[in-house]
Protein backbone atom coordinates (compact mmCIF):
# COMPACT_ATOMS: atom_id res chain seq x y z
CA UNK A 1 0.00 0.00 0.00
CA UNK A 2 1.43 3.83 -1.21
CA UNK A 3 2.53 6.04 2.11
CA UNK A 4 0.41 9.10 0.67
CA UNK A 5 1.84 10.83 3.91
CA UNK A 6 4.44 11.89 1.59
CA UNK A 7 2.14 13.95 -0.27
CA UNK A 8 -0.23 15.89 2.19
CA UNK A 9 1.59 18.57 3.73
CA UNK A 10 -2.14 20.28 5.24
CA UNK A 11 -0.85 20.15 8.46
CA UNK A 12 2.46 21.71 8.17
CA UNK A 13 0.97 24.42 5.86
CA UNK A 14 0.69 27.98 7.68
CA UNK A 15 -1.34 29.92 5.22
CA UNK A 16 0.99 32.03 3.52
CA UNK A 17 -1.78 31.48 0.29
CA UNK A 18 1.85 32.37 -1.49
CA UNK A 19 1.58 29.11 -3.92
CA UNK A 20 -2.27 30.17 -5.18
CA UNK A 21 -1.58 33.96 -5.27
CA UNK A 22 1.48 33.38 -7.08
CA UNK A 23 0.01 31.14 -9.10
CA UNK A 24 0.10 32.41 -13.02
CA UNK A 25 -3.18 30.52 -14.20
CA UNK A 26 -5.17 31.12 -10.76
CA UNK A 27 -3.65 34.57 -9.94
CA UNK A 28 -5.64 34.78 -6.93
CA UNK A 29 -6.22 37.38 -4.75
CA UNK A 30 -4.17 37.16 -1.63
CA UNK A 31 -7.35 36.38 1.16
CA UNK A 32 -9.14 33.99 -1.88
CA UNK A 33 -5.98 32.14 -2.52
CA UNK A 34 -5.82 31.51 1.56
CA UNK A 35 -9.66 30.36 1.48
CA UNK A 36 -9.05 28.25 -1.38
CA UNK A 37 -5.77 26.22 0.34
CA UNK A 38 -7.36 25.75 3.63
CA UNK A 39 -10.34 24.06 1.14
CA UNK A 40 -7.26 22.00 -0.36
CA UNK A 41 -5.47 21.63 3.47
CA UNK A 42 -9.34 19.99 4.75
CA UNK A 43 -10.05 18.01 1.34
CA UNK A 44 -13.02 20.04 0.71
CA UNK A 45 -14.00 21.32 -2.76
CA UNK A 46 -12.10 23.77 -4.21
CA UNK A 47 -11.35 25.49 -7.64
CA UNK A 48 -8.26 24.36 -7.49
CA UNK A 49 -8.66 21.01 -8.24
CA UNK A 50 -10.58 21.91 -12.02
CA UNK A 51 -8.40 24.96 -12.87
CA UNK A 52 -4.95 23.28 -12.05
CA UNK A 53 -2.82 23.02 -14.90
CA UNK A 54 -0.59 20.82 -13.20
CA UNK A 55 2.39 23.25 -14.11
CA UNK A 56 4.45 22.56 -11.13
CA UNK A 57 5.52 25.73 -10.05
CA UNK A 58 3.46 25.91 -7.06
CA UNK A 59 6.13 23.81 -5.28
CA UNK A 60 8.44 26.46 -5.89
CA UNK A 61 6.93 29.32 -5.10
CA UNK A 62 6.08 27.90 -1.66
CA UNK A 63 8.62 29.74 0.37
CA UNK A 64 8.35 26.94 2.99
CA UNK A 65 9.20 23.79 0.63
CA UNK A 66 5.84 22.15 1.52
CA UNK A 67 4.87 21.31 -1.96
CA UNK A 68 1.70 21.91 -2.65
CA UNK A 69 1.68 20.23 -5.72
CA UNK A 70 1.93 17.16 -4.42
CA UNK A 71 -1.72 17.84 -2.09
CA UNK A 72 -3.35 18.93 -5.16
CA UNK A 73 -2.21 14.95 -6.55
CA UNK A 74 -3.56 13.50 -3.24
CA UNK A 75 -6.68 14.94 -3.81
CA UNK A 76 -7.09 13.98 -7.24
CA UNK A 77 -5.78 10.41 -6.39
CA UNK A 78 -9.03 10.78 -3.89
CA UNK A 79 -11.25 11.81 -6.41
CA UNK A 80 -9.99 8.68 -8.63
CA UNK A 81 -10.20 6.34 -5.57
CA UNK A 82 -14.02 7.37 -5.20
CA UNK A 83 -15.33 7.76 -8.92
CA UNK A 84 -12.39 6.10 -11.31
CA UNK A 85 -11.71 8.08 -15.07
CA UNK A 86 -13.64 9.17 -17.11
CA UNK A 87 -14.08 7.40 -20.56
CA UNK A 88 -11.78 10.03 -22.19
CA UNK A 89 -8.93 9.31 -19.88
CA UNK A 90 -8.31 6.05 -22.06
CA UNK A 91 -7.06 7.83 -24.92
CA UNK A 92 -3.69 8.29 -22.61
CA UNK A 93 -3.90 4.78 -21.27
CA UNK A 94 -1.14 2.84 -23.09
CA UNK A 95 -2.81 -0.84 -23.63
CA UNK A 96 -6.43 0.33 -23.79
CA UNK A 97 -7.60 -0.36 -27.18
CA UNK A 98 -8.97 3.57 -27.30
CA UNK A 99 -5.44 4.59 -26.26
CA UNK A 100 -3.88 7.27 -29.06
CA UNK A 101 -0.70 4.68 -29.13
CA UNK A 102 -3.06 1.27 -30.11
CA UNK A 103 -4.50 3.51 -32.95
CA UNK A 104 -2.10 5.40 -33.89
CA UNK A 105 0.47 2.91 -35.08
CA UNK A 106 -1.30 1.49 -38.07
CA UNK A 107 -1.15 4.63 -39.35
CA UNK A 108 2.43 5.30 -39.29
CA UNK A 109 4.53 4.87 -42.12
CA UNK A 110 6.41 1.68 -42.39
CA UNK A 111 9.86 2.87 -41.16
CA UNK A 112 8.54 4.55 -37.80
CA UNK A 113 6.42 1.10 -37.28
CA UNK A 114 9.97 -0.77 -37.44
CA UNK A 115 11.22 1.92 -35.13
CA UNK A 116 8.77 0.99 -33.03
CA UNK A 117 9.48 -2.71 -32.99
CA UNK A 118 12.89 -2.44 -32.44
CA UNK A 119 12.58 0.44 -29.29
CA UNK A 120 10.24 -2.54 -27.50
CA UNK A 121 13.01 -4.97 -27.53
CA UNK A 122 15.01 -5.47 -24.58
CA UNK A 123 17.64 -8.16 -26.19
CA UNK A 124 21.33 -7.68 -26.73
CA UNK A 125 20.97 -4.11 -25.12
CA UNK A 126 22.25 -5.08 -21.54
CA UNK A 127 24.84 -2.69 -20.28
CA UNK A 128 24.73 -0.03 -23.20
CA UNK A 129 24.46 3.28 -23.18
CA UNK A 130 20.26 3.41 -23.31
CA UNK A 131 18.28 6.45 -24.98
CA UNK A 132 14.80 5.97 -22.89
CA UNK A 133 12.74 6.97 -25.58
CA UNK A 134 9.19 7.32 -23.45
CA UNK A 135 5.89 6.45 -24.66
CA UNK A 136 4.70 10.18 -26.16
CA UNK A 137 8.18 10.45 -28.20
CA UNK A 138 6.05 7.23 -29.68
CA UNK A 139 3.79 9.29 -31.27
CA UNK A 140 6.57 11.05 -33.08
CA UNK A 141 9.08 8.00 -33.65
CA UNK A 142 10.75 9.84 -36.47
CA UNK A 143 12.76 12.57 -34.08
CA UNK A 144 14.86 10.05 -33.10
CA UNK A 145 16.01 9.42 -36.98
CA UNK A 146 18.81 12.02 -36.49
CA UNK A 147 22.78 11.20 -36.47
CA UNK A 148 22.67 13.40 -33.25
CA UNK A 149 21.46 10.38 -31.34
CA UNK A 150 23.88 7.49 -32.83
CA UNK A 151 25.95 7.08 -29.80
CA UNK A 152 22.91 5.52 -27.75
CA UNK A 153 20.97 2.69 -27.93
CA UNK A 154 17.07 3.23 -28.18
CA UNK A 155 14.72 1.60 -25.85
CA UNK A 156 10.89 2.57 -25.21
CA UNK A 157 7.73 0.78 -24.79
CA UNK A 158 4.34 2.76 -23.68
CA UNK A 159 3.75 -0.05 -21.45
CA UNK A 160 6.16 1.58 -19.22
CA UNK A 161 3.81 4.51 -18.96
CA UNK A 162 5.99 7.48 -19.37
CA UNK A 163 7.81 5.95 -15.99
CA UNK A 164 5.13 7.22 -14.73
CA UNK A 165 5.28 10.77 -15.75
CA UNK A 166 1.63 11.62 -16.85
CA UNK A 167 -0.04 9.39 -14.46
CA UNK A 168 1.96 11.31 -11.71
CA UNK A 169 0.36 14.30 -12.96
CA UNK A 170 -3.52 13.22 -13.42
CA UNK A 171 -2.46 12.34 -9.50
CA UNK A 172 -2.82 7.84 -9.81
CA UNK A 173 -0.07 7.45 -7.88
CA UNK A 174 -1.60 3.82 -6.76
CA UNK A 175 -0.59 3.15 -10.63
CA UNK A 176 2.54 5.48 -10.22
CA UNK A 177 3.69 3.18 -7.42
CA UNK A 178 3.00 -0.32 -9.50
CA UNK A 179 4.89 1.63 -12.39
CA UNK A 180 8.37 2.01 -10.56
CA UNK A 181 7.75 -1.89 -9.57
CA UNK A 182 7.78 -2.47 -13.31
CA UNK A 183 10.59 -0.34 -14.02
CA UNK A 184 13.42 -2.01 -11.48
CA UNK A 185 12.40 -5.44 -13.63
CA UNK A 186 12.87 -3.89 -16.69
CA UNK A 187 15.96 -2.04 -15.86
CA UNK A 188 17.17 -4.63 -14.00
CA UNK A 189 17.51 -6.80 -17.12
CA UNK A 190 18.59 -4.41 -18.85
CA UNK A 191 21.62 -3.03 -16.94
CA UNK A 192 22.07 0.37 -18.52
CA UNK A 193 25.64 1.47 -18.18
CA UNK A 194 24.08 5.10 -18.62
CA UNK A 195 20.27 5.75 -19.25
CA UNK A 196 19.80 8.68 -21.59
CA UNK A 197 16.28 10.11 -21.32
CA UNK A 198 14.44 11.55 -24.49
CA UNK A 199 12.07 13.69 -22.05
CA UNK A 200 12.07 16.08 -19.01
CA UNK A 201 9.21 13.96 -17.56
CA UNK A 202 11.05 10.60 -17.72
CA UNK A 203 14.57 12.38 -15.59
CA UNK A 204 12.01 13.79 -13.52
CA UNK A 205 10.49 10.68 -12.68
CA UNK A 206 13.83 8.58 -12.49
CA UNK A 207 15.96 11.03 -10.64
CA UNK A 208 13.70 12.53 -7.71
CA UNK A 209 10.32 11.48 -8.01
CA UNK A 210 10.09 7.84 -7.82
CA UNK A 211 13.12 7.69 -5.00
CA UNK A 212 12.08 10.58 -3.09
CA UNK A 213 8.06 9.53 -2.51
CA UNK A 214 7.77 6.26 -4.07
CA UNK A 215 10.91 4.39 -2.79
CA UNK A 216 11.81 3.51 -6.59
CA UNK A 217 15.59 3.89 -6.22
CA UNK A 218 17.74 2.66 -9.21
CA UNK A 219 21.80 1.95 -9.09
CA UNK A 220 22.60 3.48 -12.62
CA UNK A 221 22.80 7.22 -13.98
CA UNK A 222 20.27 9.23 -15.08
CA UNK A 223 21.08 11.89 -17.90
CA UNK A 224 18.77 14.66 -19.36
CA UNK A 225 19.19 14.39 -23.01
CA UNK A 226 19.85 18.38 -22.86
CA UNK A 227 23.05 17.52 -20.79
CA UNK A 228 23.79 14.64 -23.30
CA UNK A 229 23.49 16.87 -26.27
CA UNK A 230 25.47 19.65 -24.60
CA UNK A 231 28.14 17.94 -23.94
CA UNK A 232 28.52 16.69 -27.95
CA UNK A 233 28.63 20.75 -28.38
CA UNK A 234 31.46 21.41 -25.85
CA UNK A 235 33.54 18.48 -27.06
CA UNK A 236 33.17 19.55 -30.57
CA UNK A 237 30.93 16.42 -31.54
CA UNK A 238 28.59 18.48 -32.97
CA UNK A 239 29.45 20.48 -35.73
CA UNK A 240 26.50 23.64 -35.85
CA UNK A 241 27.93 25.15 -38.82
CA UNK A 242 24.29 26.14 -40.71
CA UNK A 243 23.23 28.94 -39.11
CA UNK A 244 19.55 28.87 -38.79
CA UNK A 245 18.44 32.36 -39.34
CA UNK A 246 14.78 32.42 -37.07
CA UNK A 247 13.65 33.78 -34.16
CA UNK A 248 12.50 31.08 -31.70
CA UNK A 249 10.36 30.77 -28.42
CA UNK A 250 10.97 28.03 -25.74
CA UNK A 251 8.63 25.81 -24.14
CA UNK A 252 9.48 25.19 -21.18
CA UNK A 253 7.72 22.25 -19.91
CA UNK A 254 6.52 21.38 -16.31
CA UNK A 255 8.37 18.75 -15.64
CA UNK A 256 11.73 20.40 -16.27
CA UNK A 257 10.55 22.71 -13.22
CA UNK A 258 12.08 19.53 -10.97
CA UNK A 259 15.53 20.44 -12.49
CA UNK A 260 15.38 24.00 -12.56
CA UNK A 261 18.28 25.91 -14.79
CA UNK A 262 19.98 22.13 -14.69
CA UNK A 263 18.06 21.97 -17.59
CA UNK A 264 16.80 25.36 -18.60
CA UNK A 265 20.66 26.66 -19.06
CA UNK A 266 21.44 23.56 -21.59
CA UNK A 267 18.54 23.90 -23.77
CA UNK A 268 19.07 27.93 -24.23
CA UNK A 269 22.50 27.14 -24.67
CA UNK A 270 22.07 24.58 -27.04
CA UNK A 271 19.48 26.65 -29.09
CA UNK A 272 21.94 29.90 -28.80
CA UNK A 273 24.40 27.82 -30.68
CA UNK A 274 21.95 26.85 -33.57
CA UNK A 275 22.45 30.50 -34.58
CA UNK A 276 19.05 32.06 -33.78
CA UNK A 277 17.31 34.95 -31.32
CA UNK A 278 16.06 33.55 -28.65
CA UNK A 279 12.98 35.67 -27.55
CA UNK A 280 11.47 34.59 -24.41
CA UNK A 281 7.74 34.20 -23.56
CA UNK A 282 6.26 36.28 -20.60
CA UNK A 283 6.30 33.21 -18.72
CA UNK A 284 9.32 30.96 -19.01
CA UNK A 285 11.57 28.82 -17.09
CA UNK A 286 9.84 28.61 -13.27
CA UNK A 287 6.58 30.41 -14.27
CA UNK A 288 6.00 28.65 -17.36
CA UNK A 289 2.90 27.78 -18.62
CA UNK A 290 1.74 24.37 -19.25
CA UNK A 291 1.28 23.39 -23.42
CA UNK A 292 -2.55 22.04 -22.71
CA UNK A 293 -1.94 18.33 -21.73
CA UNK A 294 -2.60 19.21 -17.75
CA UNK A 295 -5.09 21.38 -17.88
CA UNK A 296 -7.29 18.45 -19.05
CA UNK A 297 -6.26 17.05 -15.79
CA UNK A 298 -8.87 18.75 -13.78
CA UNK A 299 -12.13 18.21 -16.12
CA UNK A 300 -10.96 15.76 -18.41
CA UNK A 301 -11.87 17.82 -20.67
CA UNK A 302 -10.53 18.75 -24.13
CA UNK A 303 -11.78 21.88 -24.55
CA UNK A 304 -9.77 22.42 -21.56
CA UNK A 305 -6.51 21.17 -23.23
CA UNK A 306 -7.50 23.20 -26.73
CA UNK A 307 -7.87 26.27 -25.12
CA UNK A 308 -4.57 26.38 -22.92
CA UNK A 309 -2.76 24.96 -26.14
CA UNK A 310 -3.93 28.42 -27.67
CA UNK A 311 -2.84 30.08 -25.12
CA UNK A 312 0.45 29.47 -25.37
CA UNK A 313 0.56 29.49 -28.98
CA UNK A 314 -0.54 33.00 -28.11
CA UNK A 315 1.91 33.95 -25.61
CA UNK A 316 4.40 32.76 -28.30
CA UNK A 317 3.32 34.45 -31.26
CA UNK A 318 3.48 37.49 -29.50
CA UNK A 319 7.16 37.68 -28.76
CA UNK A 320 7.44 37.71 -32.48
CA UNK A 321 8.81 34.57 -32.83
CA UNK A 322 8.74 32.41 -36.15
CA UNK A 323 8.75 29.11 -34.53
CA UNK A 324 8.14 27.63 -31.03
CA UNK A 325 11.10 24.99 -29.81
CA UNK A 326 10.24 22.47 -27.21
CA UNK A 327 12.17 19.51 -25.67
CA UNK A 328 9.26 17.62 -24.62
CA UNK A 329 7.97 15.25 -27.27
CA UNK A 330 3.89 15.43 -25.30
CA UNK A 331 4.07 19.34 -25.82
CA UNK A 332 5.34 18.67 -29.41
CA UNK A 333 2.35 16.48 -29.98
CA UNK A 334 -0.28 18.49 -28.28
CA UNK A 335 1.17 21.95 -29.89
CA UNK A 336 1.22 20.15 -33.32
CA UNK A 337 -2.45 19.53 -32.60
CA UNK A 338 -4.05 22.77 -31.83
CA UNK A 339 -2.03 24.86 -34.09
CA UNK A 340 -3.85 22.62 -36.79
CA UNK A 341 -7.28 23.13 -34.61
CA UNK A 342 -6.64 26.89 -34.25
CA UNK A 343 -4.87 28.18 -37.12
CA UNK A 344 -1.78 29.57 -35.11
CA UNK A 345 1.05 29.50 -37.88
CA UNK A 346 3.81 29.40 -35.51
CA UNK A 347 5.94 26.40 -36.51
CA UNK A 348 6.61 23.59 -33.99
CA UNK A 349 10.08 22.43 -33.92
CA UNK A 350 11.84 20.14 -31.36
CA UNK A 351 15.12 20.86 -30.41
CA UNK A 352 16.80 17.62 -31.73
CA UNK A 353 15.04 19.00 -35.66
CA UNK A 354 16.85 22.31 -34.59
CA UNK A 355 20.18 21.00 -34.14
CA UNK A 356 19.55 19.00 -37.39
CA UNK A 357 19.47 22.45 -39.26
CA UNK A 358 22.08 23.78 -37.44
CA UNK A 359 24.62 20.71 -38.90
CA UNK A 360 23.10 21.05 -42.68
CA UNK A 361 20.18 18.34 -42.39
CA UNK A 362 16.69 19.04 -43.13
CA UNK A 363 14.58 17.63 -40.64
CA UNK A 364 11.57 14.54 -41.08
CA UNK A 365 9.47 17.25 -39.49
CA UNK A 366 6.19 15.13 -40.01
CA UNK A 367 3.91 17.42 -37.41
CA UNK A 368 1.07 18.40 -39.55
CA UNK A 369 0.53 14.83 -40.89
CA UNK A 370 1.04 13.32 -37.41
CA UNK A 371 -1.46 16.24 -35.60
CA UNK A 372 -4.46 15.10 -38.23
CA UNK A 373 -3.43 11.42 -37.34
CA UNK A 374 -4.47 12.39 -33.68
CA UNK A 375 -7.18 14.85 -34.85
CA UNK A 376 -8.68 11.64 -36.20
CA UNK A 377 -8.00 9.58 -33.26
CA UNK A 378 -10.09 12.08 -31.02
CA UNK A 379 -12.68 11.81 -33.75
CA UNK A 380 -12.87 8.10 -33.60
CA UNK A 381 -13.09 8.01 -29.67
CA UNK A 382 -15.05 11.12 -29.79
CA UNK A 383 -17.70 9.84 -31.98
CA UNK A 384 -17.88 5.93 -30.18
CA UNK A 385 -18.68 7.82 -26.42
CA UNK A 386 -21.60 9.36 -28.52
CA UNK A 387 -22.86 6.30 -29.73
CA UNK A 388 -21.90 3.57 -27.65
CA UNK A 389 -22.91 3.64 -23.96
CA UNK A 390 -19.89 1.17 -23.07
CA UNK A 391 -17.67 3.44 -24.77
CA UNK A 392 -18.79 6.15 -22.25
CA UNK A 393 -18.36 4.30 -18.82
CA UNK A 394 -15.88 5.39 -16.15
CA UNK A 395 -13.13 3.13 -15.08
CA UNK A 396 -10.78 1.82 -13.24
CA UNK A 397 -6.84 0.92 -14.30
CA UNK A 398 -6.52 -2.79 -13.09
CA UNK A 399 -3.16 -2.76 -11.42
CA UNK A 400 -2.87 -6.66 -12.11
CA UNK A 401 -1.90 -5.80 -15.59
CA UNK A 402 1.09 -3.92 -14.90
CA UNK A 403 3.25 -6.81 -12.94
CA UNK A 404 6.60 -7.15 -14.17
CA UNK A 405 8.54 -6.09 -17.64
CA UNK A 406 6.23 -6.07 -20.28
CA UNK A 407 5.91 -9.01 -22.26
CA UNK A 408 7.04 -9.58 -25.86
CA UNK A 409 4.18 -8.49 -27.86
CA UNK A 410 3.48 -8.07 -31.62
CA UNK A 411 1.87 -4.82 -32.50
CA UNK A 412 -1.11 -5.41 -34.69
CA UNK A 413 -0.30 -2.43 -37.52
CA UNK A 414 -3.81 -3.27 -38.55
CA UNK A 415 -6.38 -0.09 -38.55
CA UNK A 416 -9.93 0.34 -36.91
CA UNK A 417 -11.60 0.69 -39.88
CA UNK A 418 -13.99 4.35 -38.11
CA UNK A 419 -10.25 5.82 -37.19
CA UNK A 420 -9.11 4.83 -40.68
CA UNK A 421 -12.31 6.40 -42.37
CA UNK A 422 -11.41 9.84 -40.11
CA UNK A 423 -7.76 9.46 -40.87
CA UNK A 424 -8.69 9.37 -45.15
CA UNK A 425 -11.53 11.56 -44.03
CA UNK A 426 -8.41 14.66 -42.52
CA UNK A 427 -6.01 13.77 -44.86
CA UNK A 428 -7.36 14.15 -47.96
CA UNK A 429 -7.19 16.86 -50.38
CA UNK A 430 -10.55 17.92 -50.06
CA UNK A 431 -9.78 18.68 -46.38
CA UNK A 432 -5.58 19.79 -46.79
CA UNK A 433 -6.42 23.34 -48.77
CA UNK A 434 -6.47 26.14 -47.38
CA UNK A 435 -10.53 26.94 -47.36
CA UNK A 436 -11.22 23.89 -45.37
CA UNK A 437 -8.71 24.21 -43.15
CA UNK A 438 -9.85 27.56 -42.33
CA UNK A 439 -13.90 26.19 -41.76
CA UNK A 440 -12.22 23.65 -39.51
CA UNK A 441 -10.29 26.44 -37.83
CA UNK A 442 -13.60 28.52 -37.41
CA UNK A 443 -15.84 26.24 -35.73
CA UNK A 444 -13.00 25.44 -33.38
CA UNK A 445 -12.45 28.83 -32.19
CA UNK A 446 -16.00 29.14 -32.14
CA UNK A 447 -16.59 26.47 -30.02
CA UNK A 448 -13.65 27.79 -27.64
CA UNK A 449 -15.52 31.00 -27.55
CA UNK A 450 -18.42 29.50 -26.51
CA UNK A 451 -17.27 27.29 -24.10
CA UNK A 452 -15.42 30.38 -22.70
CA UNK A 453 -18.47 32.35 -22.51
CA UNK A 454 -20.62 29.51 -20.55
CA UNK A 455 -17.81 28.98 -18.32
CA UNK A 456 -18.12 32.46 -17.34
CA UNK A 457 -21.85 32.93 -17.52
Amino acid sequence: MLDTTKFDSSERCNLCGTCLSSCPILNLEQDRAIAEKQRLNSGQLSMVLEKCTTCLSCDLYCPNGFDPYELILLRWNERYQKKGLPALARMVMPGDPASIWSQLYPLMPPDEQELINNWRARSGKSGKDILLTGCFSAFSPYLTMTPLLAGLTPYGDERNWCSGGHIYQLGLLDVVDRVGLRLQDVFNELKPRKLVTLMAAEYAMLGKILPQRFNTSFDFEVVPLEHYLLDMLRSGKLKLSCKVNKRVAIHDNCFSKAAGDAVWSPVRELVQACGVKISEMQHNKEDALCCGFGAAAGRFDLFDLMAQGKKRLAEAEATGADCLVVYCAACYFIFSVVRELVGSKLEIYHILELLDMAEGRLPLHRTRRRAFNIIAIMSTNITRMLLQSEARQRFRIDLATIHGAPGPVDLDFKSDRLCAFYNGFFNNSAMQNPFSLSILTALVRLALAGRRRFNHG
